[in-house]
């Protein structure tokens, strides 16, 4: 065989393998392409899916608050909100109740009673409006409390406290309760209780921070 023919031989294999390296180069960038695609859609499925996932987390939130707040009385996490119209008002006798000749703050509590035949969720401030005899009104103030969900069985309680300043001197100004309006959480209808402790409270219904004030409902202790 002449050296000629050993050469042309040669560069024919040399441009074969060429060649096949080169298609092989081809078909490799193309699923490159290919996977590159699959996993830049990767990462949008994943927003969409952390979207998802966060919206998820809000419900669970939700969930998470009603069931604290259903482990208070053992109720279930689907109850609907308490309304007025299935909900009785009465006095505590905490403490045994308030002392009117006390000249320090006390407390005087209330008690709502469910009286639906299902569960309730209640959170919250009351509306507190006391009245007198003679028409004069004193709309009290909040506490800077958090208030808590609380679940309220079908014949279950809640409570919340009016925190006051008895009037003992008789150069006070007096204002002498003889109702008291209560609007529950959230509600319209009101609710009443005769005020049963006599006396009278010291009259600071135009102050900034007065010593008589409300606090928010709350799984009785």
């Amino acid at each position: 065989m002449s050296r000629t023919t050993v050469l042309r031989r040669t560069r024919t294999v040399a441009v074969a393998s060429l060649i096949a390296a080169a298609a092989f180069s081809l078909t490799a960038c193309g699923g490159g392409e290919s996977d590159s695609d699959a996993k830049g859609g990767s990462p949008s499925a994943t927003a969409n899916g952390t979207s998802g996932g966060s919206e998820g987390s809000t419900g669970g939130s939700g969930e998470d608050v009603d069931t604290k707040a259903g482990s208070a009385s053992g109720g279930s996490s689907s109850a609907s909100r308490c309304t007025s119209d299935h909900l009785d008002a009465a006095w505590s006798n905490f403490e045994g109740g308030p002392d009117m000749e006390y000249d320090g703050q006390q407390t005087a509590r209330v008690v709502l009673k469910n009286t639906g035949s299902t569960d309730c969720t209640m959170v919250g401030f009351p509306g507190v409006q006391l009245q007198t005899e003679h028409g004069e009104t004193w709309d009290l103030r909040r506490t800077g409390d958090k208030p808590k969900p609380v679940r309220v069985d079908a014949g279950g309680r809640v409570s919340f406290d009016i925190t006051f300043l008895a009037s003992t001197r008789d150069d006070d100004k007096k204002f002498a309760p003889d109702q008291v309006v209560i609007t529950p959480p959230n509600e319209r209808r009101n609710l009443s209780l005769q005020w049963p402790y006599g006396g009278a409270l010291l009259d600071q219904s135009g102050a900034t921070h007065p010593g008589t004030f409300v606090g928010p409902v709350s799984a009785p202790e």
